[in-house]
């Protein structure tokens, strides 16, 4: 059995009274996402936290709170509602919708070779007789 790291422990003393810490649920360069139970609402969220070394860098908090602010200003079914911003004890983070389901990543591993074959259609159809460059191939997924 494993034991909750200092920074989980520290972040639930933080968020302890509104959100109630479950487990890590994925990590990346900008933010650590844990599962959470908002314990007022009595509903499952996840919770985006800046790495603590990157809270005290000025360029690192703005970009991470315009992504949320981003984000809460979009409404679409495919992106997930922003429902809080805030700073707790050091603690920068947004709160979001929880939403359960395979990540990004393990979606991309299953159904990577029908999305590539999809693409390299698509963008041969568009592009046929032209040169192609990165951008191309990007504008082409990206329409």
């Amino acid at each position: 059995m494993t034991h909750p790291s200092a920074e989980f422990l520290e972040l639930q003393a933080a968020l302890a009274g509104e959100y109630s810490l479950q487990r890590e649920l994925g990590r990346g360069g900008m933010g650590v996402v844990y599962l959470a139970r908002d314990v007022q609402l009595d509903r499952d969220v996840a919770i985006k936290v800046l790495p603590t070394h990157l809270a005290h860098t000025a360029e690192a908090r703005e970009r991470f709170l315009r992504e949320a602010r981003t984000a809460a200003g979009l409404s679409h079914p495919n992106i997930v509602p922003i429902h809080r911003v805030s700073e707790a004890r050091g603690f920068v983070f947004f709160v979001m919708s929880y939403v359960e389901g395979e990540t990004l990543g393990e979606r991309l591993r299953t159904r990577a070779v029908p999305f590539r074959r999809r693409t390299r259609r698509a963008c041969s159809a568009r592009w046929r007789g032209r040169s192609r460059t990165r951008m191309d191939v990007a504008s082409c997924i990206a329409t």
